[in-house]
Protein backbone atom coordinates (compact mmCIF):
# COMPACT_ATOMS: atom_id res chain seq x y z
CA UNK A 1 0.00 0.00 0.00
CA UNK A 2 2.53 2.14 0.73
CA UNK A 3 4.44 1.82 -2.04
CA UNK A 4 1.54 2.48 -4.28
CA UNK A 5 0.97 5.78 -2.31
CA UNK A 6 4.78 6.80 -2.15
CA UNK A 7 4.28 5.93 -6.25
CA UNK A 8 1.40 8.13 -6.46
CA UNK A 9 3.08 11.16 -4.78
CA UNK A 10 6.35 10.86 -7.01
CA UNK A 11 4.61 10.92 -9.53
CA UNK A 12 2.49 13.89 -8.83
CA UNK A 13 5.29 16.31 -8.22
CA UNK A 14 6.60 15.50 -11.58
CA UNK A 15 3.14 16.35 -12.86
CA UNK A 16 3.53 19.50 -11.10
CA UNK A 17 7.23 20.16 -12.34
CA UNK A 18 5.74 19.49 -16.36
CA UNK A 19 4.51 23.46 -16.09
CA UNK A 20 2.92 23.80 -20.10
CA UNK A 21 3.84 20.90 -21.70
CA UNK A 22 0.98 18.61 -22.48
CA UNK A 23 0.74 15.01 -20.50
CA UNK A 24 2.32 12.56 -22.09
CA UNK A 25 -0.37 10.42 -24.00
CA UNK A 26 1.83 7.21 -23.97
CA UNK A 27 2.66 7.26 -20.27
CA UNK A 28 0.53 7.59 -17.54
CA UNK A 29 -2.70 9.18 -17.08
CA UNK A 30 -2.24 11.84 -15.07
CA UNK A 31 -4.98 13.13 -13.19
CA UNK A 32 -5.92 16.41 -11.49
CA UNK A 33 -7.61 16.23 -8.26
CA UNK A 34 -9.24 19.44 -6.29
CA UNK A 35 -7.21 17.80 -3.11
CA UNK A 36 -4.52 15.60 -2.34
CA UNK A 37 -5.90 12.68 -0.22
CA UNK A 38 -8.98 13.44 1.37
CA UNK A 39 -12.88 12.18 1.94
CA UNK A 40 -13.76 13.83 -1.46
CA UNK A 41 -11.16 11.98 -3.29
CA UNK A 42 -10.72 8.82 -1.35
CA UNK A 43 -12.67 6.50 -4.08
CA UNK A 44 -9.61 7.53 -6.60
CA UNK A 45 -6.47 6.66 -4.06
CA UNK A 46 -8.54 3.41 -3.10
CA UNK A 47 -8.11 2.46 -6.43
CA UNK A 48 -4.98 2.88 -7.37
CA UNK A 49 -4.17 1.29 -3.48
CA UNK A 50 -6.24 -1.60 -4.26
CA UNK A 51 -4.46 -2.07 -7.96
CA UNK A 52 -7.81 -1.20 -10.32
CA UNK A 53 -6.38 0.99 -12.40
CA UNK A 54 -3.32 -1.91 -12.84
CA UNK A 55 -6.08 -4.41 -13.43
CA UNK A 56 -7.73 -2.40 -16.01
CA UNK A 57 -4.24 -1.87 -17.95
CA UNK A 58 -4.45 2.02 -16.99
CA UNK A 59 -1.16 3.68 -15.04
CA UNK A 60 -2.59 6.90 -13.49
CA UNK A 61 -0.41 9.57 -11.56
CA UNK A 62 -2.38 12.16 -9.37
CA UNK A 63 -1.54 16.13 -8.89
CA UNK A 64 -3.05 18.27 -6.43
CA UNK A 65 -4.51 21.20 -8.34
CA UNK A 66 -4.62 23.20 -5.09
CA UNK A 67 -5.71 26.86 -5.36
CA UNK A 68 -6.11 26.24 -9.19
CA UNK A 69 -9.35 24.90 -10.53
CA UNK A 70 -8.23 21.47 -11.92
CA UNK A 71 -10.09 22.12 -15.40
CA UNK A 72 -7.64 25.13 -15.54
CA UNK A 73 -4.84 22.55 -14.99
CA UNK A 74 -6.38 19.85 -17.76
CA UNK A 75 -6.60 23.02 -20.23
CA UNK A 76 -3.61 23.68 -20.07
CA UNK A 77 -2.14 20.42 -20.85
CA UNK A 78 -0.67 19.55 -17.30
CA UNK A 79 -2.85 16.76 -16.59
CA UNK A 80 -5.07 13.98 -19.06
CA UNK A 81 -7.94 14.19 -17.03
CA UNK A 82 -9.33 16.69 -14.30
CA UNK A 83 -12.03 15.99 -11.38
CA UNK A 84 -13.63 19.46 -11.29
CA UNK A 85 -17.29 20.83 -9.94
CA UNK A 86 -19.36 21.08 -13.22
CA UNK A 87 -20.25 24.91 -12.67
CA UNK A 88 -16.22 25.78 -12.65
CA UNK A 89 -15.69 23.25 -15.38
CA UNK A 90 -18.80 24.66 -17.71
CA UNK A 91 -17.74 28.80 -16.91
CA UNK A 92 -14.31 27.83 -17.93
CA UNK A 93 -15.33 25.98 -21.27
CA UNK A 94 -17.04 29.27 -22.17
CA UNK A 95 -14.29 31.28 -21.52
CA UNK A 96 -12.39 29.19 -24.24
CA UNK A 97 -11.25 26.10 -22.56
CA UNK A 98 -12.52 23.21 -24.79
CA UNK A 99 -12.84 20.36 -22.22
CA UNK A 100 -15.88 17.93 -22.10
CA UNK A 101 -16.85 16.41 -19.32
CA UNK A 102 -17.12 12.19 -19.79
CA UNK A 103 -18.57 11.22 -16.37
CA UNK A 104 -20.16 12.55 -13.17
CA UNK A 105 -19.09 10.73 -10.25
CA UNK A 106 -21.17 12.60 -7.43
CA UNK A 107 -24.68 12.01 -8.26
CA UNK A 108 -26.06 14.63 -5.51
CA UNK A 109 -25.10 18.53 -4.54
CA UNK A 110 -23.26 18.40 -1.40
CA UNK A 111 -23.32 22.05 -1.25
CA UNK A 112 -24.77 23.47 2.08
CA UNK A 113 -25.66 27.02 4.09
CA UNK A 114 -24.47 26.10 7.40
CA UNK A 115 -26.20 29.18 9.85
CA UNK A 116 -25.79 29.85 13.07
CA UNK A 117 -29.02 29.29 15.10
CA UNK A 118 -30.40 33.09 14.65
CA UNK A 119 -31.38 32.24 11.03
CA UNK A 120 -34.30 29.26 12.07
CA UNK A 121 -35.30 29.08 8.57
CA UNK A 122 -33.78 29.53 5.18
CA UNK A 123 -36.71 33.00 4.92
CA UNK A 124 -34.65 34.53 8.08
CA UNK A 125 -32.11 35.23 6.12
CA UNK A 126 -32.77 38.59 5.17
CA UNK A 127 -30.75 41.46 7.47
CA UNK A 128 -27.91 38.80 7.60
CA UNK A 129 -24.40 38.29 5.98
CA UNK A 130 -23.85 35.18 4.00
CA UNK A 131 -20.96 34.02 2.80
CA UNK A 132 -20.81 32.88 -0.80
CA UNK A 133 -18.71 30.93 -3.00
CA UNK A 134 -18.41 32.72 -6.43
CA UNK A 135 -15.67 31.57 -9.36
CA UNK A 136 -19.09 29.99 -10.90
CA UNK A 137 -20.81 28.72 -7.80
CA UNK A 138 -23.19 31.43 -6.92
CA UNK A 139 -25.94 30.55 -9.26
CA UNK A 140 -27.44 28.35 -6.58
CA UNK A 141 -27.45 30.64 -4.08
CA UNK A 142 -29.07 33.81 -5.99
CA UNK A 143 -31.69 31.01 -7.25
CA UNK A 144 -32.41 30.35 -3.70
CA UNK A 145 -32.68 33.68 -2.70
CA UNK A 146 -35.55 34.59 -5.95
CA UNK A 147 -37.50 31.62 -4.79
CA UNK A 148 -37.54 32.83 -0.81
CA UNK A 149 -38.30 36.37 -2.57
CA UNK A 150 -35.30 38.32 -0.59
CA UNK A 151 -33.05 40.66 -2.07
CA UNK A 152 -29.41 39.53 -2.01
CA UNK A 153 -27.79 42.79 -3.27
CA UNK A 154 -27.49 44.40 0.85
CA UNK A 155 -29.32 47.31 1.99
CA UNK A 156 -31.59 47.25 4.68
CA UNK A 157 -33.92 44.70 4.36
CA UNK A 158 -32.08 42.16 2.06
CA UNK A 159 -29.23 39.72 2.50
CA UNK A 160 -25.65 41.36 2.27
CA UNK A 161 -23.16 38.72 0.27
CA UNK A 162 -19.69 38.26 1.29
CA UNK A 163 -17.65 36.30 -1.06
CA UNK A 164 -15.96 33.34 0.23
CA UNK A 165 -13.25 31.19 -0.33
CA UNK A 166 -13.60 27.12 1.01
CA UNK A 167 -12.80 27.87 4.16
CA UNK A 168 -15.11 28.87 7.32
CA UNK A 169 -12.85 31.57 8.46
CA UNK A 170 -15.27 34.18 7.88
CA UNK A 171 -17.65 32.73 9.63
CA UNK A 172 -15.40 31.62 12.75
CA UNK A 173 -14.61 35.26 13.10
CA UNK A 174 -18.62 36.45 12.84
CA UNK A 175 -18.20 38.43 10.00
CA UNK A 176 -20.91 36.29 8.24
CA UNK A 177 -23.82 34.37 9.76
CA UNK A 178 -24.03 31.93 7.28
CA UNK A 179 -21.12 29.92 5.82
CA UNK A 180 -21.74 28.33 2.47
CA UNK A 181 -19.58 25.13 2.68
CA UNK A 182 -20.21 21.48 1.64
CA UNK A 183 -21.77 17.96 3.37
CA UNK A 184 -17.84 16.91 3.53
CA UNK A 185 -15.79 19.68 4.83
CA UNK A 186 -18.53 20.84 7.28
CA UNK A 187 -17.70 18.31 10.22
CA UNK A 188 -14.09 18.68 9.28
CA UNK A 189 -14.00 22.44 8.93
CA UNK A 190 -16.15 23.40 11.99
CA UNK A 191 -14.50 21.33 14.81
CA UNK A 192 -10.94 22.24 13.45
CA UNK A 193 -12.60 25.73 14.64
CA UNK A 194 -13.57 24.62 17.78
CA UNK A 195 -17.58 25.51 17.15
CA UNK A 196 -20.03 22.54 17.02
CA UNK A 197 -21.80 21.91 13.93
CA UNK A 198 -24.85 20.27 15.92
CA UNK A 199 -25.67 23.64 17.14
CA UNK A 200 -26.05 25.09 13.36
CA UNK A 201 -28.64 25.39 11.23
CA UNK A 202 -27.69 23.33 8.24
CA UNK A 203 -29.55 23.99 5.02
CA UNK A 204 -29.12 21.88 1.18
CA UNK A 205 -29.18 23.48 -2.02
CA UNK A 206 -30.63 20.24 -3.29
CA UNK A 207 -32.88 20.27 -1.17
CA UNK A 208 -34.47 23.59 -2.05
CA UNK A 209 -34.59 22.03 -5.46
CA UNK A 210 -30.97 24.77 -6.83
CA UNK A 211 -28.55 22.08 -6.56
CA UNK A 212 -25.98 22.00 -9.45
CA UNK A 213 -23.65 19.25 -10.30
CA UNK A 214 -20.05 19.06 -8.48
CA UNK A 215 -17.58 16.45 -9.14
CA UNK A 216 -17.35 15.27 -12.35
CA UNK A 217 -14.82 13.76 -14.75
CA UNK A 218 -13.18 15.91 -17.47
CA UNK A 219 -10.90 15.79 -20.59
CA UNK A 220 -9.58 17.92 -23.18
CA UNK A 221 -12.08 17.48 -26.45
CA UNK A 222 -9.40 16.93 -28.75
CA UNK A 223 -8.57 13.69 -27.13
CA UNK A 224 -11.47 12.50 -27.90
CA UNK A 225 -11.05 12.35 -31.25
CA UNK A 226 -8.09 9.22 -30.26
CA UNK A 227 -9.50 5.86 -30.45
CA UNK A 228 -6.46 5.08 -28.26
CA UNK A 229 -7.55 7.59 -25.59
CA UNK A 230 -10.90 7.00 -25.53
CA UNK A 231 -10.04 3.42 -23.99
CA UNK A 232 -7.50 4.88 -22.04
CA UNK A 233 -10.47 7.27 -20.21
CA UNK A 234 -12.30 4.09 -20.14
CA UNK A 235 -9.97 1.98 -18.05
CA UNK A 236 -9.76 4.62 -15.87
CA UNK A 237 -12.72 5.46 -15.20
CA UNK A 238 -13.30 1.66 -15.25
CA UNK A 239 -10.99 1.43 -12.09
CA UNK A 240 -13.09 5.04 -10.44
CA UNK A 241 -16.05 3.49 -10.13
CA UNK A 242 -14.57 0.00 -8.45
CA UNK A 243 -12.79 2.74 -6.17
CA UNK A 244 -15.57 4.57 -5.30
CA UNK A 245 -17.73 1.19 -4.97
CA UNK A 246 -14.73 -0.13 -2.60
CA UNK A 247 -15.03 2.77 -0.66
CA UNK A 248 -18.96 2.29 -0.01
CA UNK A 249 -18.40 -0.95 0.55
CA UNK A 250 -15.46 -0.55 3.45
CA UNK A 251 -15.84 2.63 4.78
CA UNK A 252 -13.50 1.85 7.62
CA UNK A 253 -10.60 1.06 4.62
CA UNK A 254 -11.48 4.24 3.58
CA UNK A 255 -11.03 5.86 6.87
CA UNK A 256 -8.13 3.98 7.28
CA UNK A 257 -6.03 4.86 4.24
CA UNK A 258 -7.23 8.70 4.58
CA UNK A 259 -6.09 8.69 8.93
CA UNK A 260 -2.97 7.61 8.28
CA UNK A 261 -2.22 10.62 5.88
CA UNK A 262 -0.31 13.22 7.92
CA UNK A 263 -2.75 15.78 6.95
CA UNK A 264 -5.35 14.00 8.58
CA UNK A 265 -3.27 12.04 11.53
CA UNK A 266 -5.41 14.16 14.19
CA UNK A 267 -8.28 14.82 12.88
CA UNK A 268 -11.06 14.03 14.52
CA UNK A 269 -12.39 10.31 14.37
CA UNK A 270 -15.98 11.45 14.42
CA UNK A 271 -15.87 14.44 12.10
CA UNK A 272 -13.79 12.08 9.71
CA UNK A 273 -16.24 9.62 9.71
CA UNK A 274 -19.11 11.78 9.19
CA UNK A 275 -17.05 13.43 6.13
CA UNK A 276 -16.67 9.87 4.48
CA UNK A 277 -19.97 8.87 5.03
CA UNK A 278 -21.06 12.46 3.34
CA UNK A 279 -19.32 12.17 0.42
CA UNK A 280 -20.52 8.23 -0.05
CA UNK A 281 -24.08 9.71 0.33
CA UNK A 282 -23.44 12.22 -2.99
CA UNK A 283 -21.96 9.58 -4.93
CA UNK A 284 -24.93 7.16 -4.25
CA UNK A 285 -23.39 3.76 -5.65
CA UNK A 286 -26.63 1.79 -5.07
CA UNK A 287 -28.49 4.57 -6.68
CA UNK A 288 -27.76 3.79 -10.12
CA UNK A 289 -24.34 3.44 -11.75
CA UNK A 290 -21.30 5.36 -10.91
CA UNK A 291 -20.11 7.95 -13.14
CA UNK A 292 -23.62 7.97 -15.44
CA UNK A 293 -25.16 11.41 -15.54
CA UNK A 294 -28.48 12.03 -15.17
CA UNK A 295 -29.56 14.99 -18.16
CA UNK A 296 -32.35 16.30 -15.93
CA UNK A 297 -29.39 17.05 -13.34
CA UNK A 298 -27.32 18.26 -16.02
CA UNK A 299 -30.11 20.38 -17.93
CA UNK A 300 -31.12 22.12 -13.94
CA UNK A 301 -27.03 23.00 -13.63
CA UNK A 302 -27.32 24.94 -17.11
CA UNK A 303 -30.40 26.38 -16.66
CA UNK A 304 -29.39 27.76 -13.11
CA UNK A 305 -25.92 29.01 -14.66
CA UNK A 306 -27.59 30.87 -17.33
CA UNK A 307 -30.34 32.91 -15.23
CA UNK A 308 -29.82 32.75 -12.12
CA UNK A 309 -26.91 35.29 -11.50
CA UNK A 310 -27.30 39.12 -11.81
CA UNK A 311 -23.94 38.53 -13.68
CA UNK A 312 -25.27 34.81 -14.97
CA UNK A 313 -21.79 32.22 -15.09
CA UNK A 314 -22.73 31.28 -18.74
CA UNK A 315 -23.82 33.83 -21.38
CA UNK A 316 -25.36 30.74 -23.91
CA UNK A 317 -25.69 27.06 -23.68
CA UNK A 318 -22.84 25.03 -24.08
CA UNK A 319 -23.19 22.27 -27.04
CA UNK A 320 -20.84 18.87 -26.80
CA UNK A 321 -19.83 19.65 -23.11
CA UNK A 322 -20.89 16.23 -21.95
CA UNK A 323 -20.30 12.71 -23.92
CA UNK A 324 -21.15 9.24 -23.29
CA UNK A 325 -18.58 7.83 -25.32
CA UNK A 326 -15.89 6.93 -22.69
CA UNK A 327 -18.83 5.39 -20.82
CA UNK A 328 -19.94 3.72 -23.85
CA UNK A 329 -16.36 1.86 -24.29
CA UNK A 330 -16.27 1.09 -20.84
CA UNK A 331 -18.94 -1.13 -21.08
Amino acid sequence: MMERRWTALIFGLVAGLAGEARADSGGPLTIALPDGLSPRTVGYYLAQDKGYFDAAGVHVAFTNAGATAPSTVLAKGQADVAVDLMPIALNHREAGDNVVQIAQIFRKAGMELVCRPTVDRPSSLKNHVVGVYFGGLESSFYAWMSALSLNPFGGPGSVTVLRQNFGIEAFQRSQTDCATTFTYRAPLDFVGAGLKLQDMNVYRYDDAGVGTLEDGLYVRAGDLADPARVTQFASFLAGVTKGWRFAHNNPKAAFDLIHADPAFANADAAALRQAIDAVDALVAPDSGPIGKLDRNAYNQTVNLLLTAAPDPVLIKAPAGAVTDAVWKAMK
